[in-house]
């Protein structure tokens, strides 16, 4: 994605700021859901464990790439602070 003509450095981080924002909301609406999903079948009789399985590591994966974007979203905001 090209930055818009004329965006600044403080700009363009404030915009992938935003960005990042974003896409963690939206990757914890899905972890959300993939939970929600677990829970529905673990209440199952029997439940489905092998679709079990594939949902939770499905939801470690999606957890640890929030981790790393929320860790990536702090440190753009203290450049952010610091520089802006």
């Amino acid at each position: 994605m090209n930055p818009p003509a004329g965006e600044t450095g403080c700009e363009l981080m404030k915009r992938l700021a935003k960005d990042l924002k974003k896409t963690i909301h939206d990757d914890e609406v899905h972890a959300a859901k993939i939970a929600q999903r677990i829970a529905e079948l673990e209440a199952q009789s029997p439940p489905d464990e092998q679709q079990i399985n594939a949902l939770k590591q499905a939801q470690e994966v999606l957890r640890k790439k929030i981790e790393d974007e929320r860790a990536s979203l702090s440190e753009l905001e203290d450049v952010i602070r610091e520089n802006c």
